[in-house]
């Protein structure tokens, strides 16, 4: 006999992307692959897929090509599905065990599909965020039960008291996707028989991709077509290409007299969370936002089961986004190292651990290769500059032992820390544009793979990491550090150990690595603690002498 000890869901968070085709994206996954020449690099392969039918059954495919888009270029969404699973605790022996939420499992238990529920919270509270304003924020909220297979439309508005202008009304709701429960299936698919189709699943489909403001969002200044200053600027007609449209018509349904229409940065009157110009309506005129909202949004998931007596809960979080796909390259670092820098312990790094610790520093070493070779590190290096130049406005910052984060960096005279670059860039001077005499439109992008292709090999990166640790180590820019680490009063020195957002000097850009990216905060990015923590303690264990291949 087992007994229920917890409910959970598999995946806890997922990512959608939003998409106005009805049919969503296959599955795929990122996996490694060799070129004819040895380097590795990222492929993608086919992975299990579903195809949902009009009784909400799952029917399991494998997917033979990859299509972003229908042919008259809607988008597909990306729409995760969760499978239920539960802990249970055996009553012989007191042991715990994991399994799926089945038609086995629940005739064990004696449950029905009666017994489960699952509520859904979709909410997009970004102009709420930006105004301090509740009402300006709107949410769908639905409750399905557990032998309910139909898709339950998301409707979202703004909750609101007394005093309080709603955004999105009641009677003109925005639309934020889609949930639904699986119909559980009791025989598998003959194509497929591993696939448990009696496993209970539901389904997130988010919204289309929509934008929505109040009726004045009509047309606005095409910022990729029109130069010069605004207000001297003739718009004749909408057709000329010097305008767009803003809002489709039958979307101007949000209200205009609440705070999000008298929202403008930097004006005083708001928090103005970051990015400051993360909205329709900044940098135009004067920086008043034209009251626009899309149907992305965060949902929350919460399946419940009464078993007992008791009620047993799970959930898991979804982020909407928008449909953006780089398939052929992989970041440095996901959500899942982010949660690993809160939750997870520091990587153990010893003689014992080395090589499970050196596949992780492999992994990463190929991932900022495929970074470096996706990003115009030209273009980022120029913006990069010029934010320094900004911030500092004739502050004075240290530059002793530190790299340069003027139109020296990463040239020549950006020493020691430009130890290849400068060769590979000839004629290069110091200035914030890429002007190498050898004529390289982008002299600085061109450079990378010459820099870390070779480093894809793991022979080759595990000497290299042996015989520069010092030089690794001072092109590592290292993370912000905790509130523990914090001197009570900065000086105007950095710290070499973490970075201090109250330095001025540690929020300028220079060449360590990453050069020039930028964080959620518009500062420079760098490696999460944990991540950086294990690079400094593997180069320790190599400049000790690990053990060789």
């Amino acid at each position: 006999m087992k007994s229920l000890v917890e409910l959970f869901f598999n995946p806890p968070m997922a990512i959608a992307r939003v998409g106005a085709s009805p049919v969503p994206l296959d599955s795929f996954e990122w996996h490694e692959g060799r070129t004819a020449q040895g380097g590795t690099q990222t492929v993608i392969e086919p992975a299990l897929s579903f195809e949902v039918g009009a009784d909400g059954s799952l029917r399991p495919t494998l997917p033979t090509q990859l299509r972003f888009k229908e042919d008259d270029g809607r988008i597909r969404p990306v729409a995760p599905f969760f499978e239920l699973w539960a802990r249970l605790q055996r009553t012989d022996d007191g042991s715990l065990e994991e399994a799926p939420m089945n038609a086995t499992l629940m005739q064990e238990l004696k449950l029905t599909l009666r017994h489960f529920a699952v509520e859904v919270t979709a909410s997009n509270l970004k102009a709420a965020r930006r105004t301090g304003d509740d009402a300006c924020g709107f949410t769908a909220r639905v409750e399905i039960a557990g032998d309910d297979h139909a898709p339950h439309a998301l409707r979202a508005f703004s909750r609101h008291t007394s005093g309080q202008a709603p955004l999105v009304s009641p009677e003109r709701p925005i639309p934020l996707g889609s949930v639904q429960w699986m119909r559980p299936l009791a025989a598998p698919d003959a194509g497929f028989p591993e696939v448990d189709l009696s496993q209970l699943r539901l389904r997130f489909t988010p919204a289309a991709g929509e934008v929505y403001g109040p009726p004045r969002a009509a047309y606005g200044p095409d910022r990729q077509t029109v130069t010069g200053p605004l207000d001297t600027l003739e718009f004749s007609h909408k057709e000329d290409g010097r305008i767009h449209l803003i809002v489709k018509p039958e979307n101007r349904i949000l209200n205009d007299d609440t705070p999000f229409s008298r929202y403008a940065m930097t004006n005083g009157l708001f928090e103005d969370p970051q990015p400051q110009d993360g909205y329709d309506g900044a940098d135009e005129g004067d920086n008043r936002a034209w009251g626009v909202v899309d149907d992305t949004c965060d949902a929350v998931l919460t399946a419940s089961v009464a078993w007992r007596g008791s009620r047993y809960t799970a959930a898991a979080r979804v982020f909407v986004g928008p449909p953006q796909y780089a398939p052929d390259r992989r970041p440095f670092y996901g959500i899942d190292a982010d949660l690993e820098d809160r939750d997870a312990p520091p990587v153990e790094v010893t003689r014992e651990t080395f090589e499970s610790v050196k596949s992780q520093v492999v992994q990463l070493f190929r991932r900022v290769f495929e970074t470096a070779a996706s990003l115009n590190v030209d273009a980022a290096r120029t913006e990069a500059l010029q934010d320094n130049a900004a911030k500092i406005a004739g502050t004075p910052v240290p530059t002793q032992g530190l790299p340069a984060t003027d139109g020296a960096s990463m040239t020549r005279a950006d020493k020691p820390w430009a130890d290849r670059i400068a060769d590979l860039t000839p004629g290069q001077r110091e200035s914030v544009w890429g002007v190498s005499a050898r004529g390289d439109r982008l002299s600085f992008s061109e450079a990378v793979p010459f820099v870390h292709a070779q480093l894809m090999e793991e022979a080759v990166l595990i000497d290299f990491l042996r015989r520069r640790h010092e030089h690794v180590r001072r092109l590592l820019r290292p993370p912000f550090g905790l509130l523990p680490d914090w001197a009570q009063q900065p000086g105007a020195t950095p710290d070499p150990r973490f970075r201090d957002p109250r330095v001025l000097r540690d929020l300028l850009h220079d060449m360590r690595m990453p050069p020039y990216m930028r964080d959620a905060y518009y500062v420079p990015l760098s490696l999460t603690r944990r991540q950086h923590r294990m690079m400094m303690d593997f180069l320790d264990l190599l400049a000790a002498g690990a053990p060789h291949e």
